[in-house]
């Protein structure tokens, strides 16, 4: 029996020594991380984009991420434009344009810096800035990562894919057109759909540009008062905040600074909407109204709406199908 119990205390002994020399490992950091939302799907041109974060597999917090290389997808070859500097607007607050008026305030909560298209964050996310609209279009990246924590460190190869997408620039809106009768003050719509057509001229600059043209594509000029305002209803200049609108001879230009613009809405007013008569005196139906007396003359009464995604100059012309110009 004393031999039993001197060998079951030796094991006991050995054991214990055993367990005392073995290296007790601190923390976990997992083999299976990965990004939900991989491949990103980014808009080239955007302010602020924001990527998902990554899937730890279970690894002891905290943990660091940090980003080795992009690359051109399929190759071996460093994305070195994905590394350049251009200066772009970084936003330190949210502008709202009910309470920021004028540029010196929007200048306030904003700054220009040098920087890459992106910021990697420790979480291991990606923060885009307008910046992505120097890269190629439609370019496809791969990327590699290293994670750390209190047990080391592990690197990922490939754990992601980046793919630019073409950003939405401009959205129409709603676009009518009716006649108003100067007699009867009776109204109705023009049997011919008008016709709302959006182009980006340049990318540089942020200008809207709105020009109202008959059928033929003749212009009507604000400057003369061939244009002009319906009561109280919103217009062009209701919307822009910062600058005030330039009027022309065949257009009117707002320097709208910043996207999307508009950047909110009228209350009661839809999306966007702009009001705008032309006199009967500058222009006339090509199909009299049913029902009105001979003779009778018709005011132009327009109304559209558009918003403007991503900075650029750009030209809104309102075609004013089955009016033509006097």
């Amino acid at each position: 029996m004393k031999m039993i119990r001197s060998v079951l205390m030796l094991i006991a002994l050995i054991s214990v020594a055993w367990f005392g020399c073995k290296k007790i490992p601190v923390g976990f950091i997992g083999e299976s991380m990965y990004y939900k939302d991989s491949p990103f799907k980014i808009e080239q041109g955007n302010i602020k984009q924001v990527t998902s974060s990554l899937n730890l597999d279970g690894s002891t917090l905290p943990v660091n991420v940090k980003l080795l290389e992009v690359r051109v997808k399929g190759t071996n070859q460093r994305a070195d434009d994905f590394y350049k500097e251009h200066e772009v607007y970084v936003y330190k607050q949210p502008i709202d344009p009910a309470v920021d008026t004028t540029i010196a305030m929007v200048n306030a909560k904003r700054e220009k810096k040098m920087l890459p298209p992106f910021e990697f964050l420790p979480s291991g996310q990606f923060l885009f800035n307008a910046g992505t609209i120097f890269l190629p279009a439609r370019a496809q990246y791969e990327f590699d990562i290293e994670v750390s924590n209190e047990s080391g460190s592990r690197v990922y190869k490939n754990i992601g894919e980046i793919q630019l997408q073409d950003a939405e620039l401009f959205r129409p809106y709603a676009i009518a057109n009716s006649w108003f009768s100067d007699q009867t003050g009776l109204s109705g719509t023009v049997n011919s759909t008008p016709e709302m057509i959006i182009t980006k001229v340049s990318n540089q600059g942020t200008n809207a540009i709105v020009k109202i043209v008959d059928k033929n594509g003749v212009p009507f000029n604000p400057k003369k008062g061939e244009i002009i305002k319906r009561g109280d209803r919103p217009t062009f200049e209701s919307y822009a905040k910062f600058n005030p609108v330039v009027i022309g001879d065949e257009s009117m230009t707002c320097n709208y600074e910043i996207t999307p613009f508009p950047m909110k809405r009228i209350s009661g007013y839809g999306d966007f909407l702009m009001y705008y008569r032309i006199p009967s005196t500058y222009a006339t139906l090509d199909n009299f109204p049913a029902g009105q007396a001979p003779g009778s003359t018709f005011s132009i009464n327009p109304r559209f709406g558009f918003q403007i995604k991503q900075e650029g100059t750009y030209l809104i012309t309102i075609k004013l199908n089955g009016v033509t110009h006097k």
